[in-house]
């Protein structure tokens, strides 16, 4: 078992609230949001991202994926990887996915770069 005097904590206290202190928190914080920012920012701001009709949905769905820029080949590969590709939906930045389950509409919703998921017409 380890044993501490007294004065450690006070210590300790000392070194976090002075100003080392606040740059070690501040470089925390940073590689946090740096490592996490991006799927914590997706997972917050998901629900904004799905049309209403297919939040409940039960079964695979057909949807276009809409992104507010010109998607690069990473962008279309990652977007096939929750259903089946299916082209384009007229303007080269609205994706079509077949066969989308229920957990990939909700984890591609979470995608921060996807700006809208829409029922396919």
């Amino acid at each position: 078992m380890v044993t501490r005097s007294p004065g450690f904590m006070a210590r300790a206290r000392r070194l976090l609230a002075g100003a080392d202190g606040r740059r070690f928190i501040a470089g925390v914080v940073l590689l946090v949001v740096i490592l996490y920012g991006q799927s914590l920012y997706g997972m917050a701001t998901a629900s904004g991202r799905l049309d209403p009709s297919l939040r409940d949905a039960t079964k695979p769905s057909n949807v276009v994926v809409v992104l507010s820029f010109m998607p690069d080949r990473f962008h279309n590969e990652r977007v096939a990887e929750y259903g089946t590709f299916a082209g384009r939906d007229g303007a080269l930045n609205r994706l079509r996915l077949r066969h989308v389950s229920p957990d990939n509409l909700r984890a591609l919703a979470g995608v921060s770069w996807v700006s809208r998921i829409e029922p396919m017409k």
